[in-house]
């Protein structure tokens, strides 16, 4: 599958426009991110075999959104609003791996990308308490910076995920890879990146708790509520920014210590 051949770029938009309007009947999409994740999907895919890695990314991240959805609403507001993205939110999971893809960069961007989404969704499900990564103390469910065991082992997941997704469409391809090094690379990159989105959380990211209902309250709404204490970070950066800093900070070591992963 040679990138942006006629055959490869229809074949793109065929796929592209399906799971986008696959994500609006499911309601794991708005029909404004629906269009931004057509813009995407069709230039990931239209890339080659690898594009389909962004795909994975949907899938994995979508089954991990959903599930048990009820109980993550019920520990943090913003659950619902991330149950249904939006197009800044695809953006920001996306834009930097598709410019990756377009100049023939490697795929370490989506690693980090699914794991922060797979640490977020199922993390919040731990049955023990997160800890602020900054200061090591107890925080809520929910928390910006607030990480587990169980939600670093996801991370970790979804890196592999990608890793060895990553090798069998080079094997595909017709190239030789080694699956142990692709997946031992994901698996780094996937826990990188979501140490260090949680780190940006913890401080540029501020996160208020309603003491009344024992939940995460939405960013903006703290005002309105009288029983609202203040957990962690100060209020720099919004939820999509932190990811998009992340994906870059994470691509860039990515980057720098690949070549130790394929040598």
């Amino acid at each position: 599958m040679q990138p942006f051949e006629p055959t490869a770029m229809l074949r793109a938009f065929a796929i592209a426009f399906f799971i986008a309007h696959r994500g609006v009947k499911r309601k794991s999409l708005t029909p404004h991110g629906a269009v931004a994740a057509s813009v995407v999907g069709f230039l990931s895919i239209s890339c080659g075999l690898r594009g389909f890695l962004l795909l994975l990314f949907y899938l994995v991240a979508t089954k991990a959104t959903k599930y048990k959805s009820v109980m993550k609403a019920s520990l943090d507001e913003t659950a619902d609003d991330s149950a249904c993205r939006g197009p800044s939110q695809v953006m920001a999971c996306s834009d930097l791996g598709v410019m990756f893809q377009i100049i023939h960069a490697v795929y370490f961007g989506k690693e980090q990308s699914i794991g922060d989404t797979l640490a977020s969704e199922l993390g919040i499900l731990a049955k023990s308490q997160p800890i602020l990564i900054t200061s090591w103390k107890k925080v809520p469910p929910g928390t910006n910076g607030g990480v587990t065991a169980v939600g670093m082992g996801f991370s970790a997941l979804g890196g592999l995920i990608i890793g060895a997704g990553a090798a069998i469409m080079d094997m595909l391809s017709g190239l030789s890879v080694n699956l142990v090094s692709f997946a031992l690379f994901g698996l780094v990159c996937g826990t990188l990146g979501s140490v260090i989105d949680s780190a940006f959380g913890a401080t540029l990211q501020v996160t208020h708790f309603d003491r009344d209902k024992k939940l995460i309250i939405q960013p903006g709404k703290e005002s309105s509520r009288a029983d609202s204490l203040k957990i962690s970070g100060r209020d720099v950066l919004s939820n999509v920014q932190v990811n998009i800093i992340s994906i870059f900070l994470s691509s860039t070591i990515g980057a720098m210590i690949g070549p130790s992963f394929f040598k």
